[in-house]
């Protein structure tokens, strides 16, 4: 057995670092810095909205702009940016505005403006964008257009605005819904490039039906639509507690599969402040835990676990974290945002203080909510008006949060090198559905055993030492890279001694240490030993047994063979022996000052010519040989002398 001593590391792990959503203005006067991690009150806001703001800033967190509902733009100095005033939404409604960058300086700023639902029939176009050039006004960004369409003009649209990033990571989609009397089931979904937003939408028909106007209370649609930070899911909250959950195409903009998770059975006829409402919606980092705050006379904050299996399963993992009864000073729960710092913050109306779930990966009550945990300063802005919360927390990108999945500790013990790996599991139901897998054990000498394609393969490894294990996860929309360092231990140490430089013809004897038992390119080895002959340089596998262990391991050598043409073509011995050319195809002359003998053999020592010839010139035939390098012996009365021949019959 071999203890298995592994160093993790995920390439895929984006952390929080989206700190676009650095910095956040919303409610009473009241804003929070996350650019160095834990919230910071900054305390010279100028945004006051009972429900929905919205912002941005740089990648660094440095604060660009932040937005009123979807009527008034802010800059970094908290003064309204130049034609910043009226740029096309209104300041009231759940999710009334939202920024998407559109390349380099210049973002979009998408408003809804419920106000244009009781304008003259056809009523003006619902949803419309601003663009502001950040380049403009010394840095601090001017609008350069306002209240330019998206929906189209007559339809209906309830102020709930969500926005994750496309499937090839450039561009974006913006959610929307129709909201005519007495409601329908379309939501529209619009293409947002670094060029343009899309004038037509795709539709997907699909849950309940969603009115602006509900019974006999006017004014703006309660609930919110929120995706997951890997956008493959949405969530919708409706009135009379009602939550329901979506699949999402972010390639094609398409909903499908309605889940839904909570509803009154029987609701009451008409709509009034107090019926329960589900409000505010946010999913965990990894997208496996959904949260939900309830208001009015059910007012909870809930979680769901989306990884829990069935649908019936999910709906009834639903678990209170809190409710008005037990938690004091909490009037009713409302918006919930995720932040840069991987928590979720829980705003309760009128408030000095958010909630945090502290660990919102976490199942139950490990997920650590704490009700009044952030305090937003004690500001009067007048003596009327302190810094709070109100209702809504700012709206932003949700793909700005997402956390990629991590991958488990390989269990147990490595045997004699061979390991066992398993994949992440991870929650379809949360949107990662892995398409394939593709691994790489770092171990080349293992050729086509170094790579597989399963989710949960075995490898045996050649020989000790680090590897570094990599597997990359593919999903529909991108691939995670995830990686693994091992230290294998406790197989056999292969040693090859013999020449690794050969000329053409030559053989070479090969000696083998470390193990028991040997095989050379597949072929036993008898006495550790064995006499090699290559042609041309060759890259060997020994392979190498323990017997006492019964552990084998494989070590790669190369053997390179040259032609050796460094020989010249006459060469002088002592001033009485020249033999050339040298390389030949098979004809040597040699010319001698005095008697000499001659013998010839070839690399193993066979005798191929002998012969005691005068002082003179003559020719060696070797023609009926193979080609291949040879030894001459001269012998003369006084001394000996030896030379390499070498014959190719291609020189």
């Amino acid at each position: 057995m071999n203890r298995l001593c592994s160093i993790f590391c995920l390439l895929a792990l984006t952390g929080f670092c989206q700190k676009e959503a650095a910095q956040w203005h919303f409610g009473n006067y009241a804003s929070l810095n996350f650019q160095n991690g834990a919230p910071v009150t900054i305390g010279t806001s100028n945004l006051w909205t009972q429900f929905s703001s919205s912002g941005i800033s740089d990648s660094a967190g440095n604060l660009l702009f932040y937005v009123r509902g979807g009527d008034i733009i802010y800059n970094k100095n908290n003064d309204t940016m130049a034609n910043g005033l009226n740029i096309g939404g209104h300041y009231s409604g759940a999710q009334s505005s939202i920024v998407i960058r559109k390349s380099g300086s210049r973002y979009y700023v998408i408003t809804h403006n419920q106000a244009n639902h009781f304008a003259p029939s056809p009523f003006p176009p619902v949803i419309n964008y601003a663009l502001v050039d950040m380049s403009l006004a010394a840095g601090l960004g001017s609008v350069t257009a306002l209240n330019l369409p998206i929906s189209p003009t007559g339809t209906p649209i309830v102020s709930k605005l969500a926005v994750t990033r496309h499937c090839n990571q450039k561009d974006h989609w913006l959610l929307a819904h129709t909201g005519s009397i007495p409601g329908n089931n379309q939501y529209y979904a619009y293409l947002v490039t670094s060029s343009s937003i899309s004038a037509t939408s795709v539709i997907s028909a699909i849950g309940s039906n969603q009115p602006h106007n509900y019974g006999s209370i006017p004014g703006f649609y309660r609930g919110l639509h929120k995706f997951s930070p890997n956008g493959r899911k949405v969530c919708a909250t409706l009135p009379f507690r009602t939550v329901e959950l979506y699949d999402f195409d972010n390639s094609t903009g398409a909903l499908s599969n309605a889940l839904k998770l909570d509803s009154i059975i029987n609701p009451p006829a008409v709509y009034t402040y107090s019926t329960p409402n589900s409000l505010g919606i946010e999913f965990s980092p990894d997208g496996t835990k959904l949260y939900i705050s309830y208001s009015n006379d059910q007012n909870f904050l809930c979680q769901y676990n989306l990884c829990a299996g069935s649908p019936s399963a999910i709906a009834a993992s639903k678990i209170v974290l809190s409710n008005n009864a037990i938690t004091s000073n909490v009037t009713s729960v409302y918006a919930l945002q995720l932040a840069p710092d991987g928590k979720i913050y829980v705003a309760t109306t009128n408030s000095l203080t958010l909630g945090v779930i502290n660990n919102p990966n976490a199942a139950g009550a490990l997920c650590s909510y704490s009700p009044q945990a952030v305090g937003l300063g004690t500001i009067l802005v007048n003596p009327f008006v302190a810094t709070s919360n109100m209702s809504g927390l700012p709206n932003f990108t949700s793909s700005f949060f997402e956390q990629k999945p991590t991958i488990p500790s390989i269990s147990g013990s490595i045997t004699c090198g061979n390991a066992g790996f398993n994949s992440p599991i991870l929650c379809s139901a949360a949107g990662y559905s892995i398409t394939s897998y593709q691994w790489n054990f770092g171990d080349p000498v293992s050729g086509s055993s170094n790579s597989a394609a399963i989710s949960n393969p075995n490898h045996g490894f050649s020989a000790n030492g680090n590897y570094t294990v990599q597997l990359i996860l593919k999903y529909p929309c991108g691939a995670d890279t995830l990686r693994k360092t091992l230290n294998i231990i406790g197989l056999p140490e292969l040693g090859v001694i013999g020449k690794s430089n050969i000329c053409k013809g030559e053989s070479v004897k090969l000696n083998f240490s470390g193990a028991t038992s040997y095989s050379l390119n597949g072929s036993s080895v008898i006495q550790s030993s064995v006499i090699v002959q290559p042609t041309v340089t060759t890259i060997y596998t020994l392979s190498g047994s323990d017997a006492g262990t019964g552990c084998q391991s494989l070590k790669l050598f190369t053997l390179n063979v040259s032609p050796c043409t460094v020989i010249t073509n006459t060469i002088q011995y002592s001033g009485r022996v020249y033999i050339f050319p040298n390389p030949s195809k098979g004809i040597f002359t040699i010319e001698l000052s005095v008697e000499t003998t001659i013998i010839i053999t070839d690399v193993i020592g066979r005798m191929v010519y002998k012969e005691i010839l005068p002082g003179g010139k003559f020719e060696i035939n070797l023609n009926v040989y193979p080609d291949g390098v040879y030894i001459l012996s001269a012998k003369m009365k006084n001394e000996s002398q030896k030379l390499k021949l070498i014959k190719d019959s291609e020189h």
